[in-house]
């Protein structure tokens, strides 16, 4: 390189240069006003308190949305959390196979003056179950998942298959997804029982 070459498209460049025509453009409109003023150090303090406040506002801002984005986040998690556990769970009696059809339905009741819809549909469910089991329909499994007791259901000639249909869909339902079990749930899975149980 030879001594009177520089480099001029480097980002220090640029920068020098934009404060050095921010400076002149200064000292241009304030020799306007007074001309016998010095600005040199004025300017520099001046444009280094302009870029310094530039900076943490955008610092500011950047950490203002990360908080938002953050809080965004984490909101799903605490609603979740802040939920009572007795509403998703369900209690299963450790000996289920020695209940009868109306031990399960007195259970259901039970649960249903608590107020606890989920636990009184599960209840339901486990009666429809013993129900097939003690008809010698479909004998009850713990491996065999609703999908399973389902396809049964169709190989078989049983009627009402829409009433047992819908408590296998809502027992499904209600233990894989957020749904939430409430009243009027609860009497729909009550009348589509009571149309199993009425069944001869």
């Amino acid at each position: 390189m030879s001594a009177g070459s520089f480099k001029q498209d480097g980002l220090n460049w640029r920068i020098d240069l934009i404060k050095q025509r921010f400076g002149e453009w200064m000292e241009y409109q304030t020799s306007q006003l007074k001309p016998d003023w010095d600005l040199k150090s004025w300017q520099s303090t001046l444009l280094w308190q302009i870029i310094k406040f530039c900076l943490w506002s955008i610092i500011a801002i950047l950490l203002v949305w990360m908080t938002w984005q953050l809080w965004l986040l984490s909101r799903v998690y605490w609603k979740r959390w802040q939920r009572p556990s007795d509403r998703h769970s369900v209690i299963i009696p450790t000996n289920t196979t020695q209940l009868s059809a109306a031990d399960w339905v007195e259970r259901s009741q039970s649960a249903r003056v608590d107020g606890n819809y989920r636990q009184a549909i599960f209840c339901l469910y486990q009666a429809m179950l013993k129900l097939l089991d003690e008809r010698r329909i479909v004998p009850t499994q713990l491996s065999l998942t609703d999908e399973e007791y389902r396809r049964s259901l169709l190989k078989i000639p049983v009627s009402p298959l829409n009433s047992y249909e819908l408590l296998l869909s809502i027992h499904q339902r209600l233990c894989f997804s957020q749904a939430e079990a409430d009243r009027a749930l609860f009497e729909e899975c009550e009348q589509a029982y009571q149309k199993i149980k009425n069944q001869s």
